[in-house]
C-alpha cells in the first residue's frame, strides 16, 4: 500500500500553492469522482497510489478520529 504516498502528497499541499489550489478546484458534490480527480492530481505531480489506497486510508482515518486515536490536527 502505498500510504507514505498518500500523506506525502497531502503534506505536500502546504508547500505547493499549484497543487492547493488544483485541489481546491475539485467538485466536493460526488464523493467518488472526488476521489478519482485526486488520485489522478496525485499523479500528475508524481505520487502514485490508487483509488483502493485512498479508501482505505480514509477508512482508517475514519476508525481511528472514532476510537479518539486521531492524531492531532496541524
Amino acid at each position: 500500500m502505498s500510504i507514505a504516498a498518500i500523506n506525502d502528497f497531502f503534506a505536500k499541499l502546504d508547500e505547493n500553492p499549484d497543487l492547493a489550489q488544483e485541489l481546491d478546484q475539485v467538485d466536493l458534490q460526488d464523493k467518488e469522482k472526488y476521489k478519482l480527480r485526486v488520485v489522478a492530481l496525485a499523479r500528475k505531480y508524481n505520487y502514485d497510489f490508487t483509488i483502493e489506497e485512498l479508501n482505505e486510508v480514509i477508512a482508517a482515518a475514519k476508525t481511528m478520529q472514532q476510537e479518539g486515536t486521531a492524531p492531532a490536527a496541524k
